[in-house]
């Protein structure tokens, strides 16, 4: 007899195999003879897409021996997964018995339909087991050893399982432990295997860590929260039937530990599940500042809960269930939760006193929050909460209306004044702020108005650079690329919190950058709008005064503007315009420098007075070589004033990290606020084409608010020259400059700014 791909179903019901259910397409060839009722015979079996007792399989083969009074399969391999099983078994149809012993070795337990649950996150590991038994089909025995190796809920350890069922009839004995460092889990008791499936289980929990199963469920639980309990299970009743089942829960030991807050329970915890419901009796937690009580139900038939919670509870508690937040402080509970499961109604109160509440990315907590929060049928109301953020007074008000367990419509104002905020790095600022919240959770807008009253920004600049780099000489995003925006939507963007913004920023002239290189003085009216993920800003900030010092000189901000108006990313436009004096023997220069366009794309313009061409320009700013003063021999010189600025931009660029280093360390080290070492060529005879290698040192120490003094020597061996300049600024429009020039000449020049 020659079979192809028959279904299993025929040949189960040629023997008398009905109650086997095992299924799939048979293939064999099988020589048979002898009695038709005592059939004697051989053949090779083979099982493809097969199925037994509702679990898959991709193929099994085996060799087969019919034997007159029974069947008997002979080295049977079956194939599930990456795993294998093998084995061997007997069946007599005439005295309805059977035997048979089978091992499987690596089995995946995600191929396994038994542990597949729709609710339930998916399991992972590796099964190892023996199989084996004997007995007839009205009394079957057999046993089963099993472990389990790496198991995994979703991403979260178990480690080893290990267990044996016995079967005796109609009766299943279980025995099980599972054994990690954070789970050490031990159980027994016994199911029938009739219709209703009666149980009689008991398990026994000790030192097991449940907070990573409870991260399965809820992946936002905070990475610091941990809970470590020791208990017993007891269930009795139909496996079928929840109406039917009762089970006991006593949970002796329970460590909570919430950051750096812990909580206890101070009684054994009771709970029980009878006739469908649900019921906590005796839930007391105790802390430091917190002893808390919990009673409720919950009806499983009609989905509905009951639930009390009083007593007085540290706010640490907060930081075990949000993330990245730190928390203290007292409150006192009285609040209750009926109706239905989905949609339960809370009513009550909660007092706060002395709460502090830390964001971990944010450089300021809110403290001293006090109040009283209310519960109602329609949400949660914040007009008796008051806090202080960076030592200002803020005032809470508004609603959140609660959807079930969630937060619904949002409708929240905080006004807060005089609050001295840090932020960001380096920012120090005084503002009043009046903000409103208002929308859903999955779309919401802030909105209102910040002024600031006063803001300083102190962060130390660094970087060796020129005014090229500042222009955007590198690509926008480019590694070293010049000048980087706060705030400016990066290149990929993540959506985190569904925010947007409408908030106005008033800055009336009291914002001011300080630094050893920098000094400045602006004030802004801007825009915030945009989402949290990609904010932008519109409007203008205007430069009124400031000063700074680059590649040795110091240069006066003379006007600037700063816009901002491109609709789809922060991009500032600047237009700003400075002066410095580059003085040379026998001549001293008035440079004005202004840059226009973006920081990727700057415009510089140069102009000097007395005029020079802008080559010049350049010479006299990086370099130590003066203008020339025969025009008509310049034309012949076989080194032009470009090759010659060139040579010496390349020459800085080889040295400009070493010199900015070693600038900071000198800075340091003396205490003064400006140290540059600045490398240069230099045309010795001013008409020859032989260039020296030299460098200029540059000194500058701010002796107060209006007086800056400035010391800078050539330390090549030719020239060697030294300038001194005291700059005293008597009002913000009228200065006075002290110089000791390279010819050893004396000058004072007087310098008046008025705007226009």
């Amino acid at each position: 007899i020659r079979i192809t791909d028959r279904p299993m179903t025929d040949l189960r019901h040629a023997f008398t195999l009905d109650d086997y259910d095992v299924d799939g397409k048979v293939s064999g060839e099988f020589r048979v003879y002898g009695k038709y009722l005592e059939p004697m015979g051989f053949g090779n079996m083979a099982i493809a897409d097969g199925v037994a007792y509702d679990e898959p399989f991709e193929s099994a083969t085996g060799a087969v021996r019919l034997e007159g009074s029974g069947v008997r399969l002979d080295n049977i391999v079956l194939n599930k997964g990456s795993g294998r099983g093998v084995g061997a078994a007997y069946v007599n149809w005439e005295g309805g018995t059977y035997s048979f012993q089978f091992n499987g070795t690596r089995i995946p337990v995600e191929s396994v339909a038994l542990v597949h649950f729709e609710s339930l996150p998916p399991l992972t590991g590796f099964i190892d087991f023996t199989a084996g038994g004997s007995g007839t089909f009205e009394e079957p025995r057999y046993d089963v050893r099993g472990t389990v190796r790496d198991l995994f809920v979703a991403d979260e350890g178990i480690g080893q399982v290990a267990g044996t069922l016995s079967i005796v009839g109609d009766m299943m004995t279980v025995r099980m432990e599972a054994a990690s460092p954070r789970l050490a889990v031990s159980g027994s008791g016994r199911v029938s295997l009739l219709d209703d499936m009666q149980a009689e289980l008991t398990f026994n929990v000790a030192d097991t860590s449940l907070d990573p199963y409870v991260r399965v469920f809820q992946p936002d639980l905070s990475p610091f929260t941990t809970a470590i309990a020791s208990g017993t299970i007891h269930a009795v009743g139909s496996l079928t039937d929840i109406d039917k089942l009762r089970v006991d829960t006593t949970v002796d030991r329970l460590d909570l530990r919430l950051f750096d807050y812990r909580l206890r329970n101070q009684v054994p915890v009771h709970a029980e599940l009878e006739g469908h419901a649900v019921r906590i009796a005796d839930l007391r937690l105790v802390g430091e500042g917190t002893e808390l009580m919990v009673s409720g139900a919950l009806d499983l038939h009609n989905e509905r809960i009951t639930a009390r919670a009083s007593g007085a509870a540290n706010l640490g508690i907060l930081q075990g269930f949000v993330t990245n937040v730190r928390s203290s402080g007292q409150a006192s509970i009285e609040a209750a939760i009926d109706g239905p499961m989905r949609d339960p109604l809370v009513s009550g109160t909660m007092r706060i006193q002395d709460g502090r509440i830390r964001e971990f990315d944010l450089p300021h907590a809110l403290e001293a929050v006090t109040g009283v929060v209310r519960f109602d049928s329609r949400g949660i109301t914040l007009d008796e909460l008051s806090a202080r953020l960076g030592g200002g007074p803020v005032q809470f008000g508004g609603r959140i209306e609660l959807e079930g367990y969630r937060p619904g419509r949002v409708d929240v104002t905080m006004r807060g004044d005089g609050m001295r905020l840090r932020f960001p790095e380096g920012m120090s600022s005084l503002v009043d702020a009046n903000l409103t919240l208002q929308g859903t959770s999955a779309a919401a807008t802030l909105g209102g108005t910040v002024v600031v009253r006063n803001a300083v920004y102190r962060r130390a600049l660094e970087g060796g650079g020129s005014l090229f780099d500042i222009g955007g000489s590198t690509a926008p995003g480019a590694p070293g690329a010049g000048v980087g925006v706060a705030g400016a939507a990066p290149a990929t963007v993540q959506t985190t919190i569904p925010l947007r913004y409408d908030v106005r920023l008033s800055v009336p002239s009291n914002l001011r950058v300080e630094s050893r290189q920098l000094r400045l003085e602006a004030s802004a009216d801007l825009q915030l709008r945009g989402t949290f993920d990609k904010p932008l800003v519109f409007g203008r900030a205007d430069i009124e005064r400031g000063d700074f010092s680059f590649e040795g000189r110091r240069y006066l901000v003379t006007r600037g503007t700063v816009d901002f108006n491109n609709p789809t990313r922060i991009q500032p436009f600047f237009d700003i315009e400075t002066e410095t004096r580059v003085r040379v023997p026998a001549q001293t220069y008035r440079v004005t420098v202004r840059a226009v366009g973006t920081l990727e794309r700057f415009t510089p313009e140069f102009t000097a007075d007395p005029p020079l061409p802008e080559v010049e320009i350049l010479s006299l700013l990086f370099s130590d070589v003066a203008p020339g003063r025969d025009v008509e021999f310049r034309q012949y010189s076989t080194i032009t004033p470009q090759e010659q600025l060139l040579r010496d931009r390349a020459t800085r660029a080889l040295t400009g990290v070493i010199s900015s280093g070693v600038g900071r360390v000198v800075e340091q080290t003396f205490g003064v606020d400006t140290f540059q070492l600045t490398p240069s060529l230099i045309d010795p005879n001013a008409q020859s084409s032989r260039l020296d290698p030299a460098a200029r040192v540059t000194i500058g120490k701010r002796l107060s608010d209006r007086v800056y003094l400035t010391y800078s020597r050539s330390l090549s061996s030719s020239t060697r020259d030294q300038i001194v300049l005291l700059e005293y600024d008597q009002t913000d429009r009228f200065s006075w400059i002290l110089s000791r020039n390279e010819d050893r000449t004396y000058a004072l020049d007087v310098r008046v700014r008025h705007a226009f």
